[in-house]
């Protein structure tokens, strides 16, 4: 596991980097993505990624996010979780 501090609104944050969070990060990725395509199950998708922020923010970062910083927050998970992608190698098959 790896730790990773951000900050949010002049506002300090533990993020742990963990197999949980980069799940939770790649499905919010997903749902996102899907409620651009589909528009018809946006309710549905909307809960569903309401649901994944929560998972998120309470297992991976601390202390608890405050809601004004609850964007902040989660959008920089999600650039950690690009440049994680991004920098492991492509193995061919």
């Amino acid at each position: 596991m790896e730790e990773k501090k951000i900050k949010v609104n002049n506002r300090e944050y533990n993020i742990s980097l963990n197999d949980q969070t980069q799940l939770n990060a790649m499905k919010l990725k997903r749902l996102y993505q899907q409620s651009y395509s589909d528009m018809d199950s946006f309710d549905e998708v909307s809960t569903e990624i309401s649901s994944t922020i929560n998972n998120l923010l309470k297992r991976s970062v601390s202390p608890e996010v405050l809601e004004e910083d609850m964007d902040g927050a989660i959008q920089q998970i999600l650039k950690m979780y690009e440049k994680k992608g991004k920098s492991k190698p492509h193995l061919k098959t």
